[in-house]
């Protein structure tokens, strides 16, 4: 068993943590800021929805994550090579971002920014199947952590600062620091030596659909799916419905922005490191099912702002360790994901299979959240989200397959 303070472990995380940073730099800008400049910039409401669904487009990258398992690109090691060309192509496609106009080229950003999706899509399975395939099971819980902690520092810089040094840098300078966060993994990954693989070996049989059902095949993954489902869905009361909480109950944009985009995520960032630590010393079902009973615990309790009943700090400790509990969970569901995609060969694949499945179920609990609490309250939507945290929870302890 390889000690986690290994020089060896401890440069597979500092792989795999500059590789979320640079991954969610991206993200929060097109995600989180982009929105917010385009309006400001004078794009109209439906532009920038059509340029936002873009991200819809992640929830079906698991119909061509077998191509990434199983062929290779110039002779590179499998994940490598995918990696490399899709950054490369999306260095390619945002460069002319510089010269668009985000008043009068909202079209040609569109094109770029579908262009740019896809090529990321490849990139993220390219990054999941290589974090099974280089992490022993006893790395996990936290290397999940130092993912994390990337994750949640990459949107702050994205979204957060990105979005503050604005009118600082204008357009082509919040272009020129994304494109640079494309280019840079770049060479740590080329200088990264990857294992030849299993999947490299067998890249040409059986057909890539098979590695669809080959997942479902595996005792306890059919079960798994619907926790995945439900485990999202419990997000129900995450930070996006406490947004629109704190926004109803007369709170600035500007510093629900800073609690939630900033405040949050960095305290997240810092205390995903230990959870990691802290997981691997656990049961895998004993942290999830722990974190699960959390949150439902954490959604009760978020009750209250509701009818804005408590003071201003209890709302802003419950604001940020939302997102703190929302960070913790991902870890520990993170950790289970990993162990379930390694049980075939086709690492990304089962990872990404896993990640749509969650997409399923955030963006179902993102809409509905909204229009139920339009029907029965924001108090009513947190009961409901808690409940289901609740039943999650003990559906994971008579789970047999953890």
């Amino acid at each position: 068993m390889s000690s986690v303070f290994a020089p060896e472990v401890r440069s597979k995380y500092l792989l795999l943590g500059l590789l979320q940073v640079s991954k969610w730099i991206g993200y929060g800008f097109s995600g989180v800021a982009l929105a917010a400049i385009l309006r400001k910039e004078g794009a109209d409401l439906t532009q920038i929805s059509m340029l936002m669904g873009v991200g819809f487009l992640f929830m079906f990258k698991f119909l061509w994550a077998p191509l990434v398992d199983r062929f290779r690109i110039a002779g590179l090691p499998t994940y490598k090579g995918w990696y490399l060309l899709a950054q490369v192509v999306m260095a390619i496609s945002l460069a002319p971002l510089f010269w668009r106009s985000p008043q009068a080229d909202v079209g040609a950003i569109l094109i770029l920014l579908v262009i740019s999706s896809v090529a990321a899509t490849f990139r993220d399975i390219a990054m999941d199947g290589l974090s099974v395939k280089l992490l022993k099971p006893e790395e996990r819980a936290s290397a999940n952590g130092v993912m994390s902690a990337g994750f949640m520092l990459g949107m702050v810089l994205g979204g957060g600062v990105l979005l503050m040094l604005y009118d600082q840098i204008g357009w082509s300078g919040s272009i020129w620091i994304l494109v640079l966060g494309t280019l840079l993994p770049i060479p740590i990954v080329a200088l990264h030596a990857e294992a030849p693989g299993e999947q490299v070996q067998r890249a040409k049989s059986p057909p890539f659909w098979h590695a669809f059902v080959d997942f479902f095949k595996v005792a306890g993954n059919v079960q798994w799916a619907g926790l995945i489902i439900l485990m999202a869905m419990a997000g129900i009361t995450g930070p996006s419905l406490l947004v629109l909480m704190l926004v109803d109950n007369g709170w600035a944009l500007t510093k629900v922005g800073a609690i939630t985009n900033t405040a949050g995520p960095l305290l997240a960032a810092v205390l995903s490191l230990a959870a990691g630590f802290v997981f691997a010393k656990l049961a895998r079902r004993t942290a999830l099912v722990s974190i699960m009973l959390l949150g439902a615990i954490f959604s009760f309790a978020k009750m209250p702002i509701a009818s804005n009943a408590y003071p201003e700090m209890i709302t802003i400790a419950l604001a940020i360790f939302a997102v703190v509990t929302g960070a913790w969970t991902n870890i520990a569901q993170k950790i289970v994901v990993t162990d379930k995609a390694s049980t075939t060969a086709d690492f990304g694949t089962n990872f990404t299979l896993q990640g749509s499945l969650n997409q399923v179920g955030s963006n179902l609990a993102m809409v509905a959240a909204p229009l139920i609490a339009k029907e029965i309250g924001y108090a009513n939507v947190l009961m409901i989200g808690g409940l289901i945290g609740l039943l999650t929870s003990g559906l994971l302890l008579r789970y047999r397959y953890l």
